[in-house]
């Protein structure tokens, strides 16, 4: 009788154990937030669950019975795999829209970052350059140009020098953060040479810092002119935004600028700008 109870006992832990082991997702399929889609759900009885889509693999660790899980989105619908013991379970991600070619727009934002760096005169050159119809030039004239081409090669140089750690990578792959600097930091998902997103961060203490608050201002017009945004509206909209708010609010309404969506988030530290179409 004693070893029969004991089996039972045994048997009650199994059950037990059994029953306490579970995996489920809270949806069946996931939407953008941002540069990724967060997956949700339960798992009972283990300590991570394991998971694989496209984009990303990984662990994820299980706390209170529940995991979170970021898959970086891409322009095709994803399978998630997820796995925990003997338990397997699967979820979609929604194909998200493309911003473009990552190549041409990292391109366009860089030589705008350089450009700015030029010293005034340099920029007025430029653009004058660039508006002046070609002339037969007399010997003194075309010496007067040669010189003039020497000194903006040699400003272009030392600008692309000095802008150097603000620039975008010529490419990028997956979820990344590309560029840290007293402007914020920029993190991008670029998957299959296509630019899904940016999310734009910043110091809330770099707001109230006026070289820090222009830093981030320039590096926020270039990224939404860059994907085709008209900066000067977007500025504009955010400044009344978050005027208006309620001072206990998170985040404002969805600004949009031809075709790019901009969500703007608070925390108590930071300020987030997600750039998204």
């Amino acid at each position: 009788m004693k070893k029969f109870g004991l089996m039972l006992a045994g048997l009650s832990v199994m059950l037990l154990a059994g029953c306490g082991h579970q995996l489920t997702t809270t949806k069946t399929t996931y939407h953008r937030d941002g540069l990724v889609a967060v997956v949700k759900g339960d798992a009972g009885g283990v300590k991570r669950v394991s998971y694989h889509a496209k984009t990303i693999s990984g662990h994820a660790q299980v706390n209170d019975g529940k995991y979170v899980i970021t898959v970086p989105v891409s322009t095709a619908k994803q399978t998630v795999t997820i796995k925990a013991k003997n338990k397997t379970v699967t979820t979609k991600v929604a194909a998200a829209t493309s911003m473009g070619d990552y190549a041409k727009i990292a391109k366009t934002y860089n030589q705008a970052l350089i450009a700015s760096a030029l010293p005034a005169d340099v920029q007025k050159q430029l653009k004058a350059a660039g508006t002046t119809k070609p002339t037969k030039l007399t010997p003194a004239q075309q010496a007067a140009m040669a010189k003039q081409q020497a000194a903006i090669k040699a400003a272009m140089a030392k600008a692309t020098a000095a802008t150097k750690d603000a620039q975008l990578p010529a490419s990028v792959s997956g979820l990344k953060q590309v560029v840290a600097t007293a402007g914020g930091k920029i993190r991008l998902n670029v998957q299959a040479g296509q630019l899904m997103g940016i999310a734009d961060i910043v110091p809330m203490s770099a707001l109230k810092n006026k070289t820090q608050q222009k830093q981030f201002g320039l590096q926020f017009g270039l990224l939404a002119t860059a994907v085709g945004a008209n900066a000067k509206k977007v500025a504009s909209a955010f400044q009344k935004a978050t005027k208006d708010q309620d001072s206990s609010a998170t985040t404002i309404k969805t600004i949009r600028s031809n075709g790019v969506k901009f969500n703007v988030g608070f925390s108590t530290s930071e300020l987030f700008i997600y750039m998204t179409k």
